[in-house]
């Protein structure tokens, strides 16, 4: 505003003559005992210049600030204190100005107040989808297909984090119908369990946020309208809570939270009414109570109508999702031969825990891992052993699967390329021939043409030699026309000719109707657009009918006939010869003779 331009400029001029003060100053011989430099500076906003702590006394005036040393005292000589003053007075003007002309603008800005918010949430909706976008970028999402029904079948699942984290990872299926209501997944430590416990949540909470989840193509995800887990240890010392009491608590807040669900309205619980997490329930106590209890907690969990996937190393558990309907096993591999996870998931079978095999693999002395072999009860051991060789076996079945797909998709691949080849070639050897017939047509015209001129040339020089070179040059076309003017493949054998197929004469190029039947002749009728002609069987060749569509309209035109001169030429009747109806070879030998 022009109020906020004069008062700056009056703050400027006031501080540019406060400068030229203090270089007087800082030049003047009276201060140049006391000065502790020769420099100014701003203490609280106001000018000062550095003086030597004994020397204060000599120069009166303000001290605003001491050194850390204490040896050196800001001081604001009097002559400076009017000054000064001026500039924090033009100064609090020009700050009162500014406030004002902020408070106007403020004030209009608050006028278009509605319109600015909703900008503001339609940048927000924005920013959020294009981040959205871009996670979906990093983790190589895509959308899947959503359903009510409990139903969930992530094909080729991946981790989101471990995504943006590396570069390989490995990916699973994890499939549960509308039918499973509690998935347990067992397996050694370190295998995965919990990654793919935590794959099924974070896919159902990244839905409902709209989020492109990291899986293969086909896949599906139930939309759940509250999920619950209950992953890691939670104890607290500062409460008195041990880590089984504290899982016991959340799983009794989980109850409490599902009890009214069941309850509702007196209807059953719907297939999708929550998605509930179990990271190895009821641990952290004996074995045999804590097995139960996982036991029975699973089993209310599924009929209040949850759906549950839950890791454990607890056998019971492990029988009970292979002997209880609704419930399904799985089971993190164990590579027996590399003592190592593999981290792929295996559906319908229940995992070993190789529990020694992994204490040995991460350093336990040996003598301690067969000390323990030997302390494991027999059954525990005849049941290691068998989920070992299990998922031994599974994992050679897998790796046969994997092989024969990959047979399978280069084998349609070769298909593939030589159904392209095919094609290539074919169309290739068309244009080929297409190439080679208008070639020999466009000779046999010009044969004809040279015909006609020899026998012209007959009718006033009566030259024998001509003659003879016009029928040597049309047998020539001839040979070349038995040779490739029809496609073999699209030719068919004389000795299988019938009366009414069509032919094509390969001398001339054209194609007719054979009136009668070849068999024991050696001369034919062939009709040829409106005449009939007598062809030797060599001259013919039987042509289905798509290839003689395909012929030029010059072959399958009636053929030029070598007609008489019309009378008043000059010549004698003997110097006409009549060839029609005959062959090429015979017309030829008339006009000789």
């Amino acid at each position: 505003t022009p109020d906020l331009r004069r008062l700056t400029h009056q703050a400027q001029d006031l501080k540019l003559q406060m400068r030229r003060r203090l270089e007087t100053i800082l030049a003047s011989t009276r201060y140049a005992e006391v000065l502790q430099e020769r420099y100014f500076a701003q203490r609280e906003g106001r000018y000062v210049v550095p003086v030597k702590a004994e020397m204060r006394s000599k120069i009166p005036g303000i001290v605003h600030d001491v050194s850390g040393s204490g040896a050196t005292v800001f001081l604001e000589p009097r002559e400076l204190v009017e000054l000064n003053n001026s500039i924090k007075v033009a100064e609090l003007e020009v700050a009162r100005e500014v406030t004002r002309i902020l408070q106007e603008l403020s004030a209009e800005v608050a006028s278009h107040s509605p319109a600015l918010l909703e900008g503001l949430a339609v940048l927000a909706t924005l920013d959020c989808i294009a981040a959205k976008a871009s996670l979906g970028h990093l983790v190589r999402g895509r959308t899947v297909t959503l359903n009510r029904l409990g139903r969930v079948a992530l094909m080729q699942a991946r981790h989101p984090l471990l995504m943006l984290a590396r570069e390989q990872v490995v990916a699973n299926d994890v499939v549960l119908d509308e039918t499973v209501r509690v998935l347990v997944i067992s397996g050694p430590n370190t295998g995965g369990k919990t990654v793919t416990l935590k794959i099924v949540g974070l896919f159902a909470l990244m839905v409902r946020a709209g989020l492109l989840l990291p899986c293969g193509p086909d896949s599906e995800m139930a939309l759940f309208p509250k999920v619950y887990a209950d992953i890691g240890d939670a104890q607290d010392l500062a409460k008195d809570l041990s880590s089984f009491s504290a899982h016991m608590i959340q799983m009794i807040r989980l109850m409490e939270n599902a009890l009214p669900v069941r309850g509702r309205d007196g209807r059953p619980p719907g297939p999708t009414e929550a998605l509930v997490l179990l990271d190895e329930p009821v641990t952290s106590t004996d074995p045999a109570e804590g097995a139960a209890l996982a036991e029975a907690l699973l089993l209310r969990l599924a009929d209040l109508g949850m759906k549950v996937v839950a890791t454990t190393h607890y056998n019971s558990l492990k029988a009970l999702a292979q002997t209880t309907p609704g419930f399904k096993n799985a089971s993190v591999e164990f590579d027996v031969s590399r003592l190592a996870p593999t981290y792929r998931l295996i559906m319908d079978l229940p995992g070993g825990s190789s529990a020694i095999d992994i204490a040995g693999r991460l350093g336990m002395d040996e003598e301690i891992l067969e000390q323990a072999r030997r302390l494991l009860r027999r059954e525990d051991r005849v049941l290691e052993q068998m989920l070992g060789d299990l998922q031994e076996k599974q994992r050679r079945v897998n790796d046969d699967v994997d092989r024969i797909a990959l047979l399978k998709a280069e084998a349609e691949r070769s298909a593939k390329e030589a159904a392209a080849i095919e094609e290539r070639l074919r169309l290739t050897e068309r244009e080929e021939r297409k190439s080679a017939k208008k070639k020999l047509t466009d000779d046999i015209l010009q044969a004809r043409a040279q015909v006609q001129a020899v026998v012209e040339g007959l009718k006033s020089e009566r030259t024998v030699g001509k003659a003879k070179e016009a029928k040597q040059r049309l047998a020539e076309i001839e040979a070349q026309a038995r040779e490739r003017l029809v496609k073999p493949a699209e030719t068919v054998p004389v000795e299988q000719l019938a009366a009414g197929d069509r032919v094509e004469i390969v001398g001339l190029g054209s194609v007719g109707v054979l009136l009668e039947a070849p068999q024991g002749k050696k001369r034919v009728r062939v009709r040829v657009g409106e005449g009939e002609m007598s062809v030797a069987l060599s001259g013919l060749v039987g042509v289905a009918a798509a290839a003689a569509e395909q012929l030029p309209k010059a072959q399958r035109a009636q053929p030029d006939r070598l007609k008489p001169s019309p009378g008043g030429d000059g010549l004698g009747e003997s110097m006409v010869v009549d060839v029609r109806g005959k062959a090429a070879d015979e017309a030829l030998e008339l006009t000789v003779a």
